[in-house]
């Protein structure tokens, strides 16, 4: 087991009751609403004129020799970091499709929520209106060479040697022009960058910033979500004791409430960073979706639960 995943140990569900289809459509229609919420909410927000994102491009473009070179890095942070929100938010609309399908769910709302929590964290990584400017660059530039080499990964399988060696040019002249340094280990191998004395590692430890930046009422959400995803038996297991016949798997209330919870805390942490970093006013918004999770979450336990006495469960597969 790898330090993505719960262990045995760890409370793995919230409701131990089988998807119904009253349950799903509730839980579907509340998804969708509260994304569609998000998305109002930022499509209505108006930067502000002393916004950090633009005092960082003020200062960047005035450092005298790299100012030029810095700001187009600044443009690739942007454009990245505003497709992982977009990317997110693919994968929330495939989860409200993934809920109501028959027969119900078992493991995929969690895989796919893992996918929008990678995403949301990824943008948290680069948008986090807590860290320096040179640090949000050096971040970048970690990221950039780490995604390079996932590509000469490929390139190797490919044989295409030349396209590798291109790539590798073209990264280090560009970090070299943005007068950004490398950080290396021992063997001269690259482990990050130095931008003015700010330091970051190629990557960022995704189980260790989903625990940092999540709130503390959601249950260790990352590796939950990886036990799911890795499928390893003492999560899968589960749906496979829910079902009479123990030859099929039933899909648990638990698994989408869980993925609902993680969905909405890491669509509300996204909020909160671009309201810190392009100065976007969602305090209302924030205020807003906080008590719609809240009636939310409450209404479709109950829901959960009464459809228990009422209905039969979805079918197995």
């Amino acid at each position: 087991m790898n330090d993505e995943e719960m262990t045995e140990s760890e409370e793995v569900r919230l409701m131990a009751v089988p998807i119904t289809d009253s349950f799903a459509q509730a839980a579907a229609e509340v998804l969708r609403e509260y994304r569609e919420m998000v998305e109002k909410s930022l499509a209505q927000a108006e930067g502000d004129k002393d916004a950090l994102v633009l005092v960082e491009i003020a200062n960047m473009v005035g450092t005298p020799k790299v100012g030029v070179a810095r700001g187009s890095l600044y443009g690739m942070l942007l454009e990245i970091a505003g497709m992982s929100w977009d990317t997110a938010l693919d994968h929330v609309k495939a989860l409200e499709h993934d809920i109501v399908r028959k027969p119900a769910p078992v493991w995929s709302p969690l895989v796919l929520t893992r996918a929008v929590l990678e995403s949301c964290l990824f943008s948290d990584y680069l948008y986090d209106p807590s860290i320096s400017g040179s640090l949000r660059l050096a971040r970048c530039a970690g990221l950039w060479r780490k995604d390079t080499d996932h590509s000469a990964n490929l390139a190797r399988v490919l044989e295409q040697d030349e396209e590798i060696a291109e790539a590798d040019d073209y990264v280090t002249k560009a970090l070299a022009d943005c007068g950004i340094e490398a950080r290396r280990s021992a063997s001269g191998k690259i482990t990050g960058y130095i931008v003015d004395s700010e330091v970051s590692n190629l990557d960022f430890n995704i189980t260790e910033r989903a625990r940092s930046r999540l709130p503390e009422w959601l249950p260790m959400p990352y590796g939950l979500l990886s036990g799911a995803a890795h499928g390893r038996p003492w999560m899968t297991d589960r749906a496979r004791t829910m079902s009479k016949d123990k030859d099929g798997l039933v899909g648990e209330a638990a698994t989408v409430m869980t993925a609902i919870m993680i969905v909405m805390a890491s669509l509300e942490m996204c909020l909160r960073d671009l309201q810190g970093y392009f100065g976007y006013k969602l305090d209302a918004a924030l205020a807003e979706l906080l008590e719609y999770r809240r009636v939310n979450f409450l209404r479709l336990i109950g829901l959960a639960h009464a459809a228990e006495q009422s209905e039969t469960p979805d079918a197995s597969v």
